[in-house]
């Protein structure tokens, strides 16, 4: 099936029922949109960085709206650049 904005939250859904009593998941905040699946192996979150800078653009629509460079800067630093140790989670580069 392939995934639209109202099965995004059913992904997290499914990833928290099937593992959460098995890992120590981590969850990127305010992003669950952007969730398109587990990495079974290490049992980190895998996020598309196209629908992670989608949903910041959509959010700045509420105060300055941000263009698409922009949003990538804000991502490419608040986001991408970020450590969680082991848990990090895996950031899918799908901008082509």
């Amino acid at each position: 099936m392939p995934q639209t904005e109202t099965n995004s939250q059913s992904i997290l859904d499914h990833i928290i029922e099937r593992y959460n009593d098995e890992l120590d998941l981590y969850i990127l905040d305010g992003f669950n949109q952007s969730i398109i699946g587990i990495d079974e192996n290490s049992g980190r979150i895998i996020y598309s960085t196209a629908k992670i800078i989608e949903e910041i653009i959509e959010e700045s629509k509420n105060s300055e709206e941000m263009t698409f460079d922009e949003a990538f800067d804000h991502f490419a630093y608040n986001i991408q650049g970020s450590s969680c140790g082991d848990k990090t989670p895996i950031i899918c580069y799908d901008i082509f």
